[in-house]
């Protein structure tokens, strides 16, 4: 227990309590009176006081109970408090996490409103000086404290900087909404880094930073530091680390959803499904899964409680009991597909899922070439059956609009059969105007400034190989090319603007750009001076590409689906404002063939009125996170704040006490009263 004023409560006690205590030493002085009995005068004697010093201190019932008044009233007066904050002058960083664990139930109403009740306490008990009004600056140097609020979800916010007034730091804890979004702690640090560097050698200008979260945050891989701080981690919810009173974690989370059609037969659907049980009793429930709104399926489900979490533990841990669930069906056509569980958590943001069904579709490709039997045998082990042939020449002669495939509608029809097409691929042939469909290259490219093909000069090696290669993008995933040899493969001039994917012994010889909406993939190089058609990563390539290109995203699910916090690219018309609603509300501007909406914040449906082909009219968002459904309160977090130093100090919240002290004072003070009227009954 500390105190805000002890030294105004001891000056006090040095004068109130020896007056207290000398009134009972007074001895009494009577005027002698002839009466003709004392019988009548033996209760009222002992109330009798003349001043006149002294005679032994006797036991009395009164002057403890007058001795407890004083000493709470002086206790009051000292301003006792359970946790000291801060000393008056240094500056104080609250970081609220208000993530999707936060809207846990297990602390009423809401963790996230725990959260902000710690934060608007440490607030009202921070000495951060007189002069409300007053700004610290963006620096908060100086020594002249004042207190920041750091909001922190996916990413990090600065609610207020710097102030030393207590009304608007007040405004920015209330003005933080909930999220269901992943907590990432590390872009908060390295917000907060630039204010603890200008910590000065004196502890007064020390920056104090207060964590208040359920511990569920991730690093992002990195391990978390933030030197020049002291961090305090005031835990929330309940859990191994969680605040007393708080009711054990209960919770059933998806955490994991996707669809998968058939490539043979793509009418034929699989869905996928991972629950996990991070309660610590056994869980019964019903999965129940619908097609736009009609329940197709319902499979009981039975979980053992999550095993207990050691102290070692540190997040991000996802030990829970967990089970897959899959379902088959035959939907040719697009739909929205629900899976959701009927179990009363104290977390809902995980109990229904949701993803938009795209129509079944069999990818058409045309191939531009004069004759490549390797390219051709490339493209059909890649799994297309729909593969057109067309000679340079007969290209240009071609509508560029009826090489387009037409959108996809309900049945997964695209106007009449056989029209158009999703990717083009262009060997050895530089089309005269740029395609209006998603393309690949070999020894050509597109005519446009961004990208260009240049040839091999005589001072370059006659054979080379590949450097680099972007082995996490969609396109080279699964693909090697450390034993690609190419004979004169030339290199790409690319501009800002593309991508480049792999770079030879003269520079880049695969890169990316999109263009008016349309993706365009040049390689400088001809597949047939190659090894490349003989290797196993050849085909690999080729079906990566024609599925990323010509499924729009598509390649890996059948479905569109979202988690939050991620950025979603809509194909759109140019021009005109697109708009979804559901549990938010997006506007966003449509511009080069596309529209691209912000981070989403919530789950749930979005849907537009706008003319948007499927499956991009429905869009569905959900949490699949283990780390957020996992609602167990961490006992530490991972942050090194000096070298040795690897867990941030959990540390209680600060609150003042002096009005217990009153209370009790009047308790007291009627105790002695009903003890004095008691002993003047006669």
């Amino acid at each position: 227990m500390g105190f805000l004023s002890p030294i105004t409560a001891l000056i006090a006690a040095g004068i109130t309590i020896p007056l207290l205590v000398a009134l009972y030493f007074l001895k009494l002085r009577r005027r002698q009176m002839m009466i003709s009995s004392t019988l009548l005068w033996k209760k009222a004697i002992q109330d009798l006081q003349v001043n006149s010093p002294f005679q032994r201190l006797r036991k009395s019932l009164l002057l403890l109970l007058q001795l407890l008044i004083l000493g709470a009233l002086l206790f009051a007066m000292a301003r006792p408090t359970l946790e000291t904050i801060a000393s008056p002058g240094q500056r104080v960083v609250i970081v609220i996490d208000h993530s999707g664990s936060m809207n846990a139930t297990d602390v009423s109403p809401t963790r996230l409103d725990e959260a902000k009740k710690a934060a608007l306490e440490l607030i009202d008990n921070l000495d951060i000086g007189s002069g409300a009004g007053a700004s610290g600056g963006a620096s908060g140097g100086g020594g002249k404290g004042g207190a920041m609020v750091v909001s922190i979800a996916q990413s990090a916010r600065v609610r207020q900087s710097f102030t030393n007034d207590p009304a608007l730091l007040r405004d920015a804890v209330r003005g933080i909404d909930p999220t269901d979004q992943l907590s990432r702690l590390g872009p908060a640090l390295n917000l907060i880094e630039p204010f603890a560097d200008n910590s000065s050698a004196d502890e007064s200008d020390a920056l104090v930073v207060y964590i208040i979260s359920d511990g569920r945050v991730l690093g992002g891989g990195q391990p978390m530091s933030l030197a020049g701080a002291e961090l305090r981690y005031i835990p929330i919810g309940g859990g191994p680390g969680g605040m007393a009173g708080a009711a054990d974690p209960d919770n059933l989370g998806i955490v994991s959803f996707s669809a998968r059609r058939d490539f043979d037969k793509p009418e034929i659907v699989q869905v996928f499904a991972r629950v996990v049980n991070f309660s610590t009793h056994t869980v019964k429930a019903n999965l129940t899964l619908t097609l736009d709104g009609r329940v197709t399926r319902v499979q009981p489900i039975s979980l053992k409680a999550a095993p207990p979490r050691t102290d070692s533990d540190t997040p991000p841990t996802n030990a829970g009991h967990e089970t897959s669930v899959q379902f088959d069906f035959v939907l040719p056509g697009s739909a929205l597909v629900e899976l959701s569980h009927d179990y009363g958590d104290q977390l809902t943001s995980d109990d229904a899922v949701r993803l938009t069904l795209a129509p079944a579709r069999r990818l058409r490709v045309l191939l531009v070439t004069r004759g490549n039997a390797f390219l051709i045998k490339g493209i059909q082990s890649a799994g297309v059956r729909q593969l057109a042939f067309m000679a340079p020449e007969k290209f240009e002669k071609q509508d560029p609009l009826s090489l387009k495939r037409g959108g996809w509608d309900a049945a997964g029809a695209s106007g009449l059969a056989g029209e158009g097409f999703d990717v083009i691929i262009f060997d050895g042939y530089s089309p005269k105007s740029t395609p209006k469909v998603d393309s690949l290259y070999f020894a050509s490219a597109p005519p446009i400034d961004d990208i260009q093909r240049v040839t091999s000069r005589e001072d370059e090696p006659a054979s080379q190989r590949v450097l680099t290669w972007e082995r996490d993008h969609p396109l080279l995933r699964y693909v090697v090319l450390d034993d690609v040899i190419l004979s004169e493969p030339g290199r790409l001039v690319v501009s800002p603007q593309a991508t480049v994917l792999a770079t030879g012994q003269s520079g880049p010889i695969m890169a990316e750009i999109v263009q008016d909406g349309v993706r365009h993939v040049v390689a400088s190089f001809d597949v047939l001076q190659s090894n490349w058609p003989i290797k196993i990563s050849f085909p690999v390539f080729l079906g990566n590409t024609v599925q990323t290109l010509g499924l729009g995203g598509l390649a890996d699910d059948a479905g569109i689906a979202y988690r939050t916090g991620e950025i979603a690219s809509i194909p759109a018309d140019t021009g005109g404002t697109l708009t979804y609603t559901g549990p938010t509300t997006l506007n966003v501007r449509r511009t080069q063939g596309a529209a691209i909406l912000p981070p989403f914040t919530r789950v749930g449906l979005y849907t537009t009125d706008a003319a948007v082909d499927p499956p991009f009219d429905r869009l569905g968002v959900n949490l699949l996170s283990p780390d957020e459904s996992d609602i167990r309160t961490a006992d530490i977090l991972n942050v090194s704040t000096v070298a040795g130093s690897t867990t941030a100090k959990t540390s209680a919240i600060r609150r003042e006490v002096w009005r217990w002290f009153i209370w009790g004072a009047l308790a007291v003070m009627l105790i002695e009263w009903l003890v004095y009227t008691r002993r003047m009954h006669l």
